[in-house]
C-alpha cells in the first residue's frame, strides 16, 4: 500500500510507529502535494493538511488517526517583531506551507486579535526578526529560536476551544484506507510509551528530543469524538469567513 507523509516530525514519529508494517510503501512529500498525489494515485492513502478538503471532498477521511495539537507543540510557530511599535499588517510565511497555514492565519489574526494581516510568502534565505512570520515545519528546529515562539496550534486551539486538527489521514479507497486504521490501535499510548525508540529514528538534536517528550502531551496521533468535532468546526469557520460557499460533510469511515 503506497502512503505518503508530509516531511515534519510528527509524521516522522508516525513513519518510525509504522515501520513493523512492511505491506507499507512510504514516500515523503511536500504537504502542498500530498492530495494531489491521492488525484494520480486512487488506491494510495496519504496524511493530508485537513483544510486541503476543501477542494477535495470527495476523499475518505478517517476518524480513528491523524496528527492534532492543543498546547505547546505544533507543525508551525509565530517570531514576531520584537520593536515596540509592533504591527501585524503582514505575515510572512516560510518553510512546509500548506493551504492550513494560509486560510487559518487571517482567520486568526481576525478573530483573536481583530487585526487584518496580508500574506506573503517570505523569500528570506536566512531567518530574521524585523517582520512578522510564520514559519512551518522541521525548519522551526533547525534554524530559528523556537523558544521565543508562539505556537500556531494552541492560537487555533484556543480559538475552536477543541484541538486543532493539523493533518488527517485520506483516500479515494476506502478499503486501503480501512486497512491503514487497523494499525494504529492504541496509538497514542504506544507513542507514548516508546517514544525515546521512535524520536531515535528521526536526525534531531537532542533538544529538540527532550522539548518533543516534555511536551508530548500537546499532540495526538488518534483522533477521537474531539477531533471530528473540531474538523466540523474548522469547516464551518472557513464558511463563516466567506472563503467557502457552502458547509460540507467530511466523509468519515
Amino acid at each position: 500500500m503506497k502512503l505518503f507523509l508530509p516531511p515534519n516530525i510528527y509524521a516522522g514519529i508516525l513513519k518510525s510507529f509504522l515501520k513493523q508494517y512492511k505491506e507499507l510503501d512510504i514516500e515523503i512529500k511536500e504537504s502542498s502535494l500530498l492530495s494531489n498525489e491521492l488525484e494520480n494515485d486512487k488506491d494510495a492513502v496519504a496524511l493530508i493538511p485537513s483544510m486541503d478538503l476543501i477542494n477535495h471532498r470527495e476523499v475518505f477521511v478517517s476518524g480513528k488517526a491523524g496528527i492534532s495539537f492543543d498546547g505547546t507543540l505544533s507543525n508551525a510557530y509565530f517570531y514576531l517583531t520584537d520593536n515596540s511599535q509592533r504591527t501585524l499588517g503582514n505575515i510572512y510565511i516560510r518553510g512546509d506551507v500548506s493551504v492550513n497555514e494560509i486560510i487559518l492565519t487571517k482567520i486568526l489574526f481576525e478573530e483573536r486579535f481583530s487585526a487584518e494581516v496580508e500574506i506573503t510568502l517570505d523569500t528570506h534565505k536566512d531567518p530574521t526578526n524585523t517582520q512578522n512570520t510564520l514559519v512551518v515545519g522541521i525548519e522551526n528546529f533547525t534554524n530559528w529560536d523556537y523558544n521565543s515562539s508562539i505556537s500556531f496550534s494552541d492560537q487555533m486551539a484556543d480559538l475552536l476551544d477543541l484541538p486543532y486538527v493539523n493533518f488527517i489521514f485520506a483516500s479515494y479507497n476506502k478499503g486501503n484506507l480501512s486497512r491503514l486504521e487497523s494499525f494504529f490501535n492504541g496509538v497514542d499510548a504506544s507513542v507514548e510509551e516508546n517514544i525515546s525508540e521512535l524520536l531515535n529514528d528521526l536526525s534531531l538534536s537532542e533538544e529538540i528530543k527532550n522539548y518533543v517528550q516534555s511536551n508530548l502531551g500537546s499532540v495526538y496521533f488518534e483522533m477521537t469524538s474531539n477531533e471530528s468535532e473540531a474538523l466540523n468546526e474548522m469547516i464551518k469557520l472557513v464558511y463563516y469567513h466567506g472563503i467557502i460557499e457552502d458547509i460540507f460533510d467530511v466523509k468519515f469511515i
